[in-house]
């Protein structure tokens, strides 16, 4: 099946469809910790047809590398128990599913939606074009330019090259919003998996594009706070920044240093990020005003630095720190900005796509952001995985992030004003 999956450059779903019924848009989401992976799809199946009398339209789940001896048979399972929906879905690292967070245990997350006026097409691209212009993404995923879908993505982290087929979402469907994360749970080399009707996966991305009767917001928490002053990049070679309007970045990495209290020398060495502003504000910036990169290195004899964003010459940066508190209240803050507006009411369904390095590790908590969603947000279905990297949009630019949770918030349609 491998073999035959990777000679191809893109395997569309047999069937592109239209949510079934004429009922309200539902999202429903069950975890199970049962160690036979048979009885633990059947027993999350149960939890999610109760009441419902049709089929869901798509259907998601989210494993763990505990189960990873029957990820081959996952497919005709899940289709026995829920019907002939889309379905998709990705190993993890942990799963979120009923607003829980399974972590480093046996566990399987399964989401079901009910989209009647929605238009659902899957696709897996076992390879990227090797042609970026519009025209031939747009062949590749089955979906016209003139359409402005919300992308689900999921990725295999070590052979695809996510970055790129963000950059060519965006540019193909300038109006669509993309979210999702790559797979994780890694046991040994390549040992992630992606799902896709029956087929187990090994590679690539599959991507879900949903048109109709919903809309998608997003909340991206990235986790960190500004520290120093903003900068401006007066001189730079790609993503090697050789100058500020204080000076190379050696001296002024020296002179922040100088000025950190106890905790945050403490952070320093292996907690220090660079933010990239992503909307002029022209001199007032906060924390989610930039796109949080890593910090790959300075050289000693020049004094330059090297992140990995490509930066422009008169960019806005300013250097940020991640820890537990600046994590915790970055999230709360993302969905409080979120629960003020018109959209909160309508949400129906959410998806989450955490860092692994987030959940119980950083926080020393269990169910930490999923906690802060039901608080600030709505007590809806909430589902989802610990990611390799999260796919979410900053500044309606569509990128991979690390140390994030990209909130996923499906709600119908605002009606006529």
């Amino acid at each position: 099946m491998l073999a035959r999956n990777l000679s191809n450059a893109a395997e569309h779903s047999a069937n592109a469809t239209q949510g079934r019924g004429h009922g309200p848009m539902h999202w429903a989401s069950a975890v199970s910790e049962r160690v036979d992976t048979r009885a633990a799809v059947e027993e999350a199946a149960l939890v999610l047809l109760a009441g419902s009398s049709r089929p869901p339209d798509l259907v998601i789940v989210f494993v763990s590398v505990h189960h990873a001896s029957r990820y081959s048979q996952l497919g005709e399972w899940v289709r026995a128990a829920l019907g002939d929906a889309h379905f998709v879905g990705a190993s993890a690292a942990g799963v979120i599913g009923d607003g829980r967070e399974l972590e480093g245990r046996e566990a399987l997350s399964l989401t079901a939606a009910w989209l009647p006026g929605t238009q659902i097409h899957t696709t897996h691209l076992a390879q990227l074009p090797s042609d970026d212009s519009p025209d031939a993404w747009s062949r590749s995923i089955g979906v016209p330019r003139a359409s402005s879908p919300c992308f689900l993505v999921l990725a295999d982290p070590f052979n695809c090259d996510t970055d790129r087929l963000l950059r060519a979402l965006d540019a193909t469907y300038p109006r669509a919003k993309t979210v999702g994360g790559q797979a994780s749970g890694v046991v040994s080399e390549r040992s992630t998996a992606l799902f896709h009707g029956t087929k187990l996966l090994r590679g690539g991305a599959l991507i879900v594009a949903l048109e109709g009767a919903l809309e998608l917001n997003t909340v991206v928490a990235q986790g960190c706070r500004p520290v120093g002053d903003p900068l401006i990049v007066t001189r730079s070679r790609g993503n090697v920044i050789q100058e500020f309007n204080a000076g190379k970045p050696a001296d002024v990495l020296r002179a922040l240093h100088a000025r950190l209290d106890a905790r945050d020398l403490a952070l320093f060495d292996s907690s220090l990020f660079l933010g990239v502003e992503m909307v002029d504000k022209r001199g007032s910036y906060g924390a989610g005003d930039f796109l949080v990169r890593n910090i790959l290195g300075v050289d000693r004899e020049s004094g330059a630095m090297a992140t990995d964003a490509r930066l422009g010459e008169y960019q806005v940066v300013q250097f940020h720190m991640r820890d537990c508190d600046a994590a915790a209240q970055d999230v709360v803050q993302r969905l409080r900005e979120f629960a003020g507006s018109d959209a909160a009411s309508r949400v129906r369904g959410a998806l989450l796509f955490s860092c692994v390095g987030r959940g119980e590790r950083l926080f020393g908590t269990a169910n930490h952001d999923s906690d802060a969603f039901r608080k600030r947000v709505a007590p809806v279905s909430l589902s989802g995985f610990f990611c390799n990297g999260e796919i979410g949009p900053v500044a309606g630019k569509t990128f991979v992030h690390g140390y994030t949770s990209v909130f996923a918030l499906f709600s119908e349609p605002a009606g006529p004003r």
